[in-house]
């Protein structure tokens, strides 16, 4: 079982938005696929609580559950487990990426999210994980994601991936929908894909 943690004590980074397409998309693939939300927030349960079909399956947990629920999950068959985390609480973090096979940061490509995400980065590098950024809702016609991708490469993390500021992740989230599901031939959807590709590489 291949074992995600997105993380970020950033709120607002886009974690559970890149989590729910990577569950959607995989399961679009046949994969077995689990979701433990972590986030008292529960954005992704609700999102969850939405879709259409039942081919992904989620559990709401607390961080002295995680390990128990991980192992669980593998020996049920699972073949993808994602831990989406909450924001602002390092002991979640740190027990997600102590599990995770490889941890996925969002970060949003302002000088405020950037600086902000050097505290995800430092427990990634604390609690021994590895991982890799996705530059997330990078706006169009600009060259922000050169100074983003250039500060993330400076803090010793590697940049896995990038998304748009599309409103297809938006549309699709309301629906209960990836946007490999809502728009499969779109911009967003290739995103997804390649970040899925990316992913499979590294695990």
């Amino acid at each position: 079982m291949i074992t995600l943690a997105f993380v970020s004590q950033k709120g607002g980074a886009g974690k559970s938005t890149i989590a729910a397409n990577i569950a959607a998309y995989a399961a679009s693939n046949g994969i077995k696929t689990v979701i433990i939300d972590l986030d008292q927030q529960a954005s992704i349960s609700a999102w969850h609580a939405s879709r259409e079909d039942d081919s992904i399956h989620i559990i709401p947990s607390h961080p002295p559950l995680l390990a128990k629920y991980v192992a669980q999950c593998d020996q049920q068959g699972y073949q993808l487990c994602v831990i989406d985390t909450p924001p602002h609480n390092s002991t979640a973090a740190a027990n997600a990426i102590s599990v995770a096979d490889l941890t996925i940061i969002p970060v949003r490509p302002s000088a405020f999210d950037l600086v902000a995400a050097q505290a995800t980065f430092d427990l990634l590098a604390q609690n021994g994980g590895k991982g890799g950024a996705v530059i997330n809702a990078v706006p169009s016609g600009t060259k922000v994601i050169d100074d983003a991708t250039a500060f993330v490469k400076n803090a010793g993390i590697k940049v896995i991936g990038r998304t748009g500021q599309r409103i297809a992740y938006q549309h699709a989230t309301t629906k209960g929908q990836g946007v490999t599901e809502y728009e499969p031939s779109g911009r967003a959807s290739g995103e997804i894909k390649e970040l899925w590709t990316t992913i499979e590489a590294m695990t």
